[in-house]
């Protein structure tokens, strides 16, 4: 069978496991999400729920025939891809990108990715597609002729030091930083639109490449509105339990310390004041503003590290044109494939 023989086998394929997993009573996923909520440190029921619905609704017929008519030719390439991001699906989208265009590799993933995607691709009987979650860097790029690792500067100096010792290195490389998402207040949102900050900060406890780690807010707009919206959150999505010890001593630190700062009740999420630096997971940095134009500024210098901006529609018209750009809600609601939240577009760049 030809190449486009055996994508269009494998597209049909992929659509039975797609209406299948989208009954949360399916054995399958059932038995994936009890590993994963077992694998993991942060998953909870809910939240597992949540990534599961979204990506089998995004995963349509029309969806996968706009995938596949831009998938790279088949090279006889062989990858390997290491994505440190933890957001339970991380590393889905390049896998179907790799099997749908008939390429083989390896997938180093982090949990709980590891074990649903595993069950996924177990699910589709995959063959030519390893899952590990250790790099093995020394073994596996003299094995691979295409390298992505998506991480932060500890993973990118891990990678060259390693690329440097190897007799044979990989003829394509690509280094992607681990991004995280920003958010916009001028306070003027609505209490539906906060409600959807608070998804988009701590659906998944905070990790997650397109989770909102930063929130820029007007200097004089109390954050009260906000932690309303946050504790509301918790009250749907509850907190997982190793959170409040995650938190416990950040917050002990900023008590410590002075620093102003918020959390909900049982220590479920924490908001702290300062300047735009990224937090532990879970843990928000609230950074005032006294002119948009700060922001604007800010976003245009760390374009690179960010993944989503989330601000009411009004207020999104006065930022920078970035790919993430979106309203409250939405951060975790990308249309497939994600643009901005995968190495898709540079898995597609390095087997062109």
């Amino acid at each position: 069978m030809d190449r486009d023989g055996v994508t269009s086998a494998r597209v049909q394929q992929l659509l039975k496991l797609v209406w299948q997993w989208r009954e949360p009573s399916w054995p399958e996923r059932q038995e994936a999400v009890t590993r994963a909520l077992a694998a993991s440190d942060f998953l909870t029921e809910e939240a597992a729920a949540f990534a599961l619905n979204q990506q089998m609704h995004t995963l349509t017929e029309s969806a996968l025939r706009r995938f596949v008519e831009s998938l790279p030719p088949t090279s006889g390439r062989t990858v390997l891809l290491w994505q440190t991001d933890r957001a339970p699906l991380a590393g889905w989208q390049e896998a179907l990108l790799l099997w749908l265009s008939v390429h083989r590799g390896t997938l180093v993933l982090a949990e709980p990715a590891a074990t649903l995607v595993g069950a996924l691709l177990e699910a589709l009987a995959v063959d030519t597609i390893r899952l590990d979650t250790e790099p093995q860097l020394e073994t596996r790029l003299e094995e691979a002729d295409v390298l992505v690792a998506v991480g932060d500067e500890a993973v990118h100096r891990e990678v060259q030091d390693t690329l440097l010792r190897v007799r044979r290195s990989p003829e394509r490389v690509r280094l992607l930083p681990i991004r995280y998402g920003v958010a916009v207040l001028d306070g003027r949102e609505a209490p539906d639109e906060l409600e959807g900050l608070a998804e988009d900060a701590l659906l998944f406890e905070g990790f997650g490449s397109r989770s909102v780690r930063l929130i820029w807010a007007p200097e004089a707009l109390p954050p009260d509105a906000l932690l309303e919206a946050l504790s509301l959150f918790r009250g749907v999505f509850p907190a997982h339990t190793a959170t409040p010890g995650r938190l416990k001593m950040p917050q002990a630190w900023l008590k410590a310390a002075g620093i102003p700062h918020a959390y909900g009740e049982g220590l479920e999420f924490l908001v702290s004041k300062g300047a735009p630096e990224v937090q532990t997971p879970g843990h928000l940095r609230w950074v005032p503003y006294r002119d948009l134009a700060e922001v604007v500024e800010w976003l245009q210098t760390h374009a690179a590290e960010v993944s989503v901006v989330v601000a009411r529609p009004e207020l999104l018209r006065q930022l920078p044109q970035l790919p993430g750009r979106t309203a409250p809600g939405q951060a975790h609601r990308p249309p497939f494939p994600d643009p901005v939240g995968t190495a898709v577009e540079a898995l597609r760049e390095l087997l062109g």
